[in-house]
């Protein structure tokens, strides 16, 4: 038996009320000072606000009045990242370093992201300003970690900010005579991590345990030497250890620079003018976005987007996004957006989509203010608690961009209809093609070394409409206006695969006034291989992936297409006796073989599997969103697309209703003015008043046999 409290306090001990005092002081020094584990952080995956001016921002402010001195300091320093991307890029060994999916930053001392390289994924650095935080508050004061000159710190794990585990940053801090100035950082999309397919995005994956390496923020060298026992750690966890080293090391090597370039600038001025620019750039373009929203109008701007699978299944999931303007106050809502789902790695963390929201402002509607915090730290944002919006740290998120995706596509109308009432500079595009539609990879190449990764298809989406033009073919991703799609011969030089085809795909984009831009479709063979892993992460195969804009239509859906080869000798046979025959592109496959085998259409999300020599996987990407009334289309515009094989002819009469010679395809404008007068009056024919609509149309829940996952709740913003 335990004996009576009072037994065990010694002679002379502290009272009572003295030692309960001392307890409670124990233990709350052991649960604040002493986790168990550093965690993510509430406070800094929440809070988009910058932070607040330190005593040295102060000091700094207080020195600089020059400002003519500050624009030049300012230019310098993203010349300097721009020219440390440059370096990064020709450095990596990634897919992704290769074609433009990276970016470098620099970091205030409290780790907003202050400046960025002007190409590249902004949104990477735009995610990294929690990562360096949790730096910040997790290791500067722990004496067994530390922040010194020479440190060097590593992260991916999108827990603690990221847009996903695929994603691999490293940061170094900047010291000037003994003062953190601020943080230089690089990321790049890596790629494979060791999750259970390979390349590093697993739509199987059904916990965070599943998708790869999680690295929380972690000193991994000293006096920029790399402890050789941690690389060798993680080199150990991925499928291309050596892609692991060089990648490493190139980000080092790009930090180091920005390092030794920025004290270049404190050497030439003062470290005091670094300190204000940083501070000045970040609190001036949250100024100004706030600024320039109270140039437009007060109101609530909606949009409902739909995602069709959960990457395992077929459902509709709904991301509902609402921008709240009153004067200088934008508040951006997700309510009514479908649930967590915890065994899907589809899930969105807050700071990536808050990224994504600074992400389209940079690209579309102000990239002339610098790229940094600023932008984000001028809206306020409600993400709904348990919506896949906000799903939490025990939630997957490998695949978080499937989600964020619709987010991105949602608030970009929401702004567009915003900015439509601003006539200006702002140019009103309609929604790009807003989906990571690529596919992914793993095994031995033809040259016996292990590879895994990502194809760069995701590089080409179609560019949406333009408010007085059409929208660009095949253009870069809506995250990375430079990104380059890359040649296809080296990927069949590094890669057991034969393109067969690779076109701007017919009928794939979004019809309007001004149509939208379309893009590619992808024929890629395993060649000179037994067999070799092949899987895609996409949506649309069923529900299509964006609207249009003002009466434009939205891109159709892309399926995925799989044909598996009677034998790889058969096949090599039809491409050597009969090429004329082989398809050149899906539908052709569909509708005339040509190929000795199988063609299936499949859900645009495929997990990996072994795909044997001489089968063929055709991925299509999107095209962007049509701008205005089609029947307000030029005539001879439609007849151009019809001559350069982007429309059909079957779009051209049904949904343009051009009327025209089909041999030489020249317009009949008198028929085609009645053709149009006759479907503007069957439109009328078939309309009703709103109300009637209303009852007509609307339903208190979706059919049953159609699977969703959302809210329902005519009451919700949706």
């Amino acid at each position: 038996m335990n004996p009576p409290p009072e037994t065990l306090v010694a002679p002379g001990a502290p009272a009572a009320t003295d030692r309960e005092a001392q307890a409670e002081a124990f233990f709350r020094e052991l649960l604040d000072e002493r986790p168990v584990m550093y965690g993510p952080s509430a406070a800094i995956i929440d809070d988009n606000r910058l932070s607040p001016r330190s005593a040295a921002d102060e000091r700094a402010l207080a020195s600089v009045s020059d400002g003519v001195e500050v624009t030049i300091a300012q230019n310098r320093l993203e010349v300097i990242l721009e020219s440390a991307k440059e370096m990064l890029e020709q450095t990596g060994a990634a897919p992704g370093a290769k074609w433009g999916d990276l970016t470098c930053g620099l970091y205030s001392a409290a780790g907003d992201l202050a400046l960025a390289s002007s190409s590249g994924v902004v949104v990477f650095a735009a995610c990294a300003s929690a990562p360096v935080k949790h730096i910040v508050k997790d290791w500067i004061d722990e004496p067994t970690v530390g922040v010194r000159p020479g440190d060097v710190f590593y992260h991916n794990d999108a827990r603690y900010g990221g847009v996903h585990n695929a994603d691999q940053s490293l940061f170094i801090p900047i010291f000037v005579e003994g003062e953190l100035i601020a943080w230089a950082g690089a990321t790049i999309h890596e790629g494979e991590n060791g999750a259970t397919e390979p390349g590093g995005l697993s739509p199987s994956a059904l916990s965070v345990y599943d998708e790869g390496l999680k690295i929380s923020p972690v000193k991994v060298a000293e006096d920029y030497t790399f402890r050789r026992d941690l690389v060798n750690l993680l080199q150990n966890n991925v499928r291309d250890p050596l892609m692991q080293l060089i990648d490493m090391r190139a980000k080092l090597a790009a930090c180091m620079r920005i390092e030794e370039r920025v004290k270049e600038v404190v050497a030439d001025r003062s470290p005091d003018l670094v300190l204000a620019t940083l501070r000045l750039a970040l609190e001036r373009t949250r100024d100004e976005v706030k600024r320039r929203f109270t140039e437009m109008p007060d109101g609530i701007f909606r949009t409902v987007c739909f995602c069709d699978t959960t990457l395992l299944e077929d459902r509709l999931l709904k991301m509902v996004v609402e921008l709240d303007k009153r004067g200088d106050k934008v508040v951006c809502r997700t309510h009514g957006t479908g649930p967590a789902i915890l065994d899907r790695a589809i899930n969105m963390d807050p700071t990536f989509a808050r990224a994504l929201f600074s992400n389209n402002l940079m690209n579309f509607f102000w990239p002339d203010l610098p790229r940094n915090a600023g932008y984000v730290s001028a809206i306020e944002f409600e993400f709904e608690e348990g919506s896949v919006a906000k799903s939490g740290a025990e939630c997957p998120n490998a695949l978080s961009m499937i989600a964020a995706c619709f987010f991105q596509t949602g608030m970009h109308v929401c702004m567009s209809k915003l900015a439509y009432n601003r006539p200006g500079d702002i140019e009103v595009i309609a929604p790009w093609y807003g989906m990571t539609q690529s596919m992914f990879y793993g095994g031995l190449n033809q040259w016996g070394m292990p590879v895994a990764n990502l194809m760069i298809d995701i590089n080409s989406m179609g560019g949406g409409a333009h408010a007085d033009r059409d929208g660009e073919h095949s253009c870069a991703p809506f995250f990375a206006a430079m990104a380059d799609y890359g040649e296809i011969e080296d990927r069949e030089t590094e890669l057991p695969i034969l393109a067969i085809g690779r076109n701007l795909n017919k009928d794939n984009h979004g019809y309007g006034r001004h149509r939208g831009g379309s893009s590619v479709e992808c024929m890629y063979m395993v060649w000179g291989v037994p067999e070799f892993a092949l899987g895609t992460l996409a949506t649309g195969s069923k529900f299509p992936t964006i609207p249009g804009l003002f009466g434009g239509y939205g891109g159709p859906s892309s399926p995925l297409t799989i044909f598996r080869a009677d034998s790889s000798e058969a096949v090599k046979e039809a491409l050597r006796e009969r090429a004329h025959e082989v398809p050149r592109t899906a539908d052709q496959l569909h509708r005339e073989g040509g190929l000795p085998g199988t063609a299936e259409t499949r859900r645009a999300t495929q997990t990996a599997e072994f795909a044997k020599e001489g089968d063929l996987w055709i991925l299509q990407v999107g095209g962007g969103g049509g701008y205005g009334d089609p029947l307000e289309r030029d005539p001879q515009a439609v007849m151009k697309d019809l001559r350069e094989e982007r429309i059909s002819a079957w779009v051209a009469e049904r949904v343009y209703h051009v009327v025209y010679d089909a041999e030489h395809l020249r317009v009949d404008a008198a028929a085609t003015e009645a053709a149009r007068d006759a479907e503007r009056a069957a439109r009328k024919a078939r309309s009703l008043p709103y109300e009637e609509f209303v009852a007509q149309w609307r339903r208190d829940e979706p059919p049953a046999n159609v699977p969703f996952l959302g809210s329902w709740d005519w009451g919700t913003a949706a």
